[in-house]
């Protein structure tokens, strides 16, 4: 693939994401009409909150976090830029707030905001940044951060929306990851990254991969998939097997 090519959101979006989508709002709908919850109104109203603190959250970032440019981490604002350019992305902004916890997100419904924690920054080498960089760019660019706006006033944390939308967001993750592949080409540093995400730098460093391995053939249990209904990600060793086989398939051959 040609590094100069512009991305979109074709050349990695999962598919059945736009299907599974759908779906969900069609039960959505019906559950509000069993109960009749739906109501013109309340709808406008939970779109008006959507829409309102999806503002405030990025403004909030403006105020309490750190943001990210040419004379602020020039190394973490190279790789930022390059890839927002590579997706189109003009109105995207980059920021880090403290927090033990390594985690990254991205939100926004014209312009992209994407946030960083303090501890992933320290502990993701600049490569393995690049890949979650990419994973968060890549919400935005497919669209997926305009649909979370409107499902948060819901809940977006409670076993009913990870139930109902839960198909949906899982593979929008998938999408997320196969954007952050894309743009890095490095299927070991996304690897890592996410393993370090699970378990953390230090502990990363004395993983038994072969043991790893054994962990993903393992992970096949009915009761291992079921664990996942309600959850909003997929299991880790889900998406490291779904990364590998984008990897092969679209990568691997072609090299």
């Amino acid at each position: 693939m040609d590094s100069d090519k512009r991305i979109d959101p074709w050349m990695y979006r999962l598919p059945g994401e736009f299907f599974f989508l759908l779906l969900s709002l069609t039960i959505l709908l019906l559950i509000g009409w069993i109960f009749s919850l739906v109501d013109f109104y309340v709808f406008v109203f939970l779109l008006v909150v959507g829409l309102v603190y999806v503002r405030l959250q990025q403004a909030q970032y403006l105020g309490n976090g750190l943001r990210i440019f040419g004379g602020q981490f020039p190394e973490l604002f190279e790789i930022f830029k390059e890839q927002a350019k590579k997706l189109g992305l003009n109105k995207a902004g980059l920021y880090v707030v403290q927090d033990p916890y390594l985690n990254a997100h991205a939100l926004g419904i014209t312009s992209c905001t994407v946030v960083l924690t303090s501890a992933l920054v320290e502990q993701l080498s600049h490569r393995e940044l690049a890949f979650v960089i990419g994973h968060e760019l890549g919400h935005y660019q497919a669209g997926h951060t305009k649909i979370t706006s409107l499902i948060n006033p819901l809940g977006s944390n409670n076993p009913f929306s990870g139930l109902i939308f839960g198909l949906w967001a899982r593979r929008a993750e998938y999408s997320g990851d196969r954007c952050g592949l894309v743009l890095t080409k490095d299927i070991d540093s996304a690897i890592s990254s996410l393993m370090k995400m699970s378990v953390g730098k230090e502990l990363f460093k004395k993983v038994n991969m072969t043991g790893f391995v054994h962990q993903i053939a393992e992970s096949k249990h009915r009761w291992v998939a079921m664990s996942e209904l309600l959850s909003d990600h997929p299991l880790l060793v889900n998406r490291i097997q779904h990364l590998v086989n984008f990897w092969e398939k679209r990568f691997k051959i072609n090299s």
